[in-house]
This record gives C-alpha cells, sequence and structure tokens, in this order.
C-alpha cells in the first residue's frame, strides 16, 4: 500500500515536471501583441540611398572662334600729316587753233591721214575748222587733224590735206613740249651707225619707193604705230603682235627695238627698227603683219578681234647692190 502511494506521489511529481516544462516551451503562433511587436522590430530601417550622380558623357570641347585683335586707333593730332602725292604726268594738250578751209570747190574730211581712208564729210569752201594736229603721209603730203563743230553742235575730229586749209598751226606748235616717255628702253637710232638704211615695212601699201641699200649698209626694217592720246599707246603695245619676215625668216623680239614714245606735231609715235645687218646683193622682200589680242583704238579707229580692222599687214621689196 505505501508502495502504491510512493509510486504515485512520484508520478505526480512527474507530471508537475512535464507541465512546466510544456509552459515553457513558446507556442508556435504568436500572439496578436507579440506579432505586432516582432513585424515592428522585423521592419527594415529606411535607409537613405544616395543619389547617383550620372558623369556626363564627353562632348566634343567647340573650337574657339578666331578672336581678332583689334588694331591700335592711334589718337588723333591736332595737325594732320598731309598725304603724300604721287606725281602724276599729264601731257600738255596741243593748242587747238583756229583754220578755214581754202579752196574752190568742196574738200573731204576724212577718217585719217591719207586718201586710203574714208571721207566722212564734204565741206564748202570758208568752212572753219580747229586745227588739232597734224601728220605727214607716206607719200610725203601732210594732213591736218582738225575738229569739225556741225550745226548741230557735235563735234567730229577729222582729217583734211593741209594745203587746203589756211592756218597758223605749224607757227604755233613749233615748240611742242616733249612727251612723257613709257618705260620701253629706247633701240638706237638708225642715224647713229655709218651708212645705215631704213626700209619701210610696208612700202607698197604706203606707195614709198623704198631705197637701195648697197651690201656695205646696216640695213634697218621700220614701222611704226601713232595714237591721237599718250594712254591708248601702252593699250596698243600690251596687245599687239608684231610678225615681221625679212625673206621669209620672222624677226623675233621685236619689242626690245621699240623707240620711247615721243610727240610729234599733235600725234604720239612709237617707232621700230630693227636691225638686220649687211645684206647680200638682190632683191629682198618683207612681209609685214600686225594683229591684237583684244579690241584697241588709237583714237580714230578701233582694231583687233570683233573689228573691222582684225590685222593690219603689208609688204615692202626691194635691192640691195653691190657696194
Amino acid at each position: 500500500m505505501r508502495k502504491c502511494i510512493h509510486w504515485g506521489t512520484g508520478l505526480l511529481a512527474c507530471l508537475v515536471l512535464v507541465t512546466a516544462a510544456c509552459d515553457e516551451v513558446p507556442s508556435k503562433t504568436p500572439s496578436p501583441a507579440a506579432s505586432q511587436e516582432e513585424s515592428v522590430l522585423r521592419l527594415p530601417t529606411r535607409t537613405l540611398v544616395p543619389i547617383v550622380s550620372f558623369t556626363p558623357r564627353f562632348t566634343a570641347t567647340p573650337i574657339p572662334s578666331a578672336t581678332y585683335t583689334p588694331s591700335v586707333t592711334p589718337i588723333p593730332s591736332d595737325t594732320s600729316a598731309p598725304p603724300t602725292l604721287t606725281p602724276t604726268l599729264t601731257p600738255t594738250a596741243t593748242p587747238t587753233v583756229a583754220g578755214v578751209i581754202q579752196s574752190t570747190e568742196n574738200v573731204n574730211l576724212r577718217e585719217g591721214p591719207g586718201t586710203d581712208y574714208a571721207a566722212v564729210l564734204s565741206v564748202p569752201p570758208g568752212t572753219e575748222l580747229g586745227v588739232v594736229g597734224v601728220q605727214t603721209d607716206a607719200g610725203g603730203r601732210e594732213w591736218y587733224k582738225v575738229a569739225y563743230t556741225d550745226e548741230d553742235g557735235q563735234t567730229q575730229y577729222l582729217w583734211v590735206l593741209a594745203n587746203l586749209v589756211d592756218t597758223a598751226f605749224s607757227e604755233v606748235v613749233s615748240v611742242a613740249p616733249t612727251a612723257p616717255q613709257l618705260g620701253t628702253p629706247a633701240a638706237p637710232a638708225p642715224s647713229q651707225e655709218p651708212n645705215s638704211v631704213r626700209v619701210l615695212a610696208y612700202c607698197r601699201q604706203k606707195g614709198v619707193t623704198p631705197p637701195s641699200p648697197t651690201t656695205s649698209d646696216a640695213v634697218y626694217v621700220e614701222w611704226s604705230w601713232f595714237v591721237a592720246r599718250p594712254e591708248l599707246m601702252q593699250e596698243h603695245l600690251d596687245n599687239a603682235s608684231y610678225e615681221v619676215r625679212l625673206d621669209g625668216k620672222l624677226l623675233d623680239n621685236w619689242s626690245q627695238y621699240a623707240t620711247k614714245m615721243k610727240l610729234e606735231a599733235g600725234m604720239w609715235y612709237v617707232y621700230w627698227y630693227y636691225p638686220v645687218g649687211r645684206l647680200s646683193a638682190g632683191e629682198h622682200t618683207i612681209d609685214f603683219r600686225l594683229t591684237w589680242s583684244k579690241e584697241i583704238t588709237d583714237g580714230y579707229k578701233n582694231f583687233g578681234p570683233g573689228t573691222p580692222n582684225e590685222a593690219d599687214t603689208g609688204d615692202c621689196s626691194f635691192t640691195v647692190v653691190t657696194s
């Protein structure tokens, strides 16, 4: 009996221990309060994430525009220095001298100094003119360049035979001014060499009888160009091309044999004296041809491409005799 009591007491103690142990084991289902508290504890702390700054991509550095350095502005002085003047050669104009047609019939006024130029007007005796120049043609006749004013007040510059005009022009222009010279070096004048003979390159067209040089003479082939105003000469020289041949052989380097421009009785001239030396006895022929690279004028007519005078040609035959 006592054994049973002791066994029951031990059993009761074991049950108490088991119950106590069971109380200490936490329940798998948390209480609402515990769940809420645990949720609060388990919520992640909001950590501020640093703002990511984007590194800008490389952009092309623009090429700087050129900065112009301002020039120094001079401080104005009270008295400005006078500009240096470049001297300009201005030729003295040939005076216009009064003249009157002196003839028993009407007289032709022509485009140029010679009968090979077209007649422009026919004026009666007693017509008043202004004489501004003179030139001798290939036949040795003098021609006056005249200013003729018609009834409408229009003035034309034409040519008339000098012996048909009563004027004191020759006396007035006998002291003609020295012409301004171009930059072309002067060719040696044939007269400076003993026994020199000049042969005009276009003697047949001018009606000139050529000389007959001897085998001892220094022969020069001659030609020339004249203009009404000096500034027109340079235009001619810049555009002219001379093809002059002696017995078929071209006389090259012709430009170096030009004289300086000079004034002769109201006209401006450049001459060429091409030295061909002593020639063999017999007949010789000169062929002359002048062309221009563009249109020019001598103050009276136009020459060159597209004009009625695209080329100027001529020839001359002469005989060299044994000295």
